[in-house]
């Protein structure tokens, strides 16, 4: 059984609006803490969102069918097919109104010892999906970056100024692929084509252009359950405002220094790999 796991770091870019909400006349970065920092991030449904639609756009047969006039998606199927469904697959379902039904059994006690007694078959439509999506952080801690617009019309009131956060950054986030627990092996193909050409990532109306698709990687293909590769980017405060180009982490390289990594299940591409060099892992620029 062979598990692909991945930690991908996007472009430099500005972000803003990465989750499709508003505040009244506030649109706001989601922001969380992150080694005792506040950092901005985008969560991880707006990645698989948008991982669908690359799907969609490519001509792959999902189920859920974005409809890009009506901001809503369509269904194909409301009973679901892994088969057929490349995201009933990959990313997986539930039915939560049928879930939530009781499912009762009547006895019969005058037919309970007949031998066309049968038990009560009772279906549950879920599935675990193969794919793990973690949501992303900023390399580089929120600076608090706001603009503004105004409306252009004469008469203006308290929602004529429009204030929007924006962060001037890279995000790293991390994914895992069960590769056993797909229906179809081959749409692993698909899995990694999707992450590294998605950019859309600000789900239901996605408002700015940020580039989502990997500046960098490290990808791990491995029977070992553990990742230990998660999260392996970093970007070093130089002076107070002042960051250095993202490296790879000291842990990362201790973990294959020390053995509990075998190199040769390491796969490091992209921007990050030029003069880099580990003993036995797979580099591509």
């Amino acid at each position: 059984m062979y598990y692909l796991f991945g930690t991908l770091m996007t472009h430099y870019g500005s972000a803003s609006l990465n989750h499709g909400k508003s505040k009244g006349n506030i649109s706001p970065l989601q922001k969380s803490k992150w080694r005792n920092k506040m950092h901005s991030t985008v969560n991880s449904d707006a990645i698989r969102w948008s991982l669908r639609y690359y799907w969609q756009q490519q001509g792959y047969e999902v189920n859920r069918v974005w409809d890009a006039d009506e901001f809503i998606n369509n269904w194909t199927d409301n009973n679901f097919d892994p088969e057929r469904f490349i995201d009933d697959d990959v990313l997986g379902y539930l039915r939560a109104e049928a879930v939530r039904e009781e499912v009762t059994e009547e006895v019969n006690e005058e037919s309970s010892d007949t031998e066309d007694n049968e038990a009560p078959q009772t279906r549950h439509p879920q599935r675990l999906g193969a794919l793990g999506v973690n949501r992303a952080f900023s390399l580089t801690p929120f600076d608090g970056g706001v603009t503004f617009n105004s409306k252009s019309c004469r008469d203006k009131d308290s929602t004529s100024l429009h204030f929007i956060e924006f962060h001037n950054t890279r995000y790293q986030y991390v994914f895992g692929l069960d590769c056993n627990h797909l229906k179809d092996k081959s749409r692993i193909f698909a899995v990694l084509d999707g992450l590294m050409s998605i950019r859309k990532v600000g789900g239901h109306n996605n408002v700015f252009c940020y580039d989502f698709s990997p500046e960098s990687m490290v990808l791990r293909w491995t029977k070992d359950s553990s990742p230990e590769i998660f999260y392996c980017f970093e970007q070093l405060e130089t002076r107070p405002g002042v960051y250095a180009e993202p490296t790879i982490s000291n842990d990362l390289i201790d973990l294959v220094t020390i053995e509990d990594i075998n190199p040769d299940e390491l796969w490091i591409g992209g921007k990050i790999a030029k003069n880099f060099k580990l003993e036995n892992v797979h580099i591509h620029l």
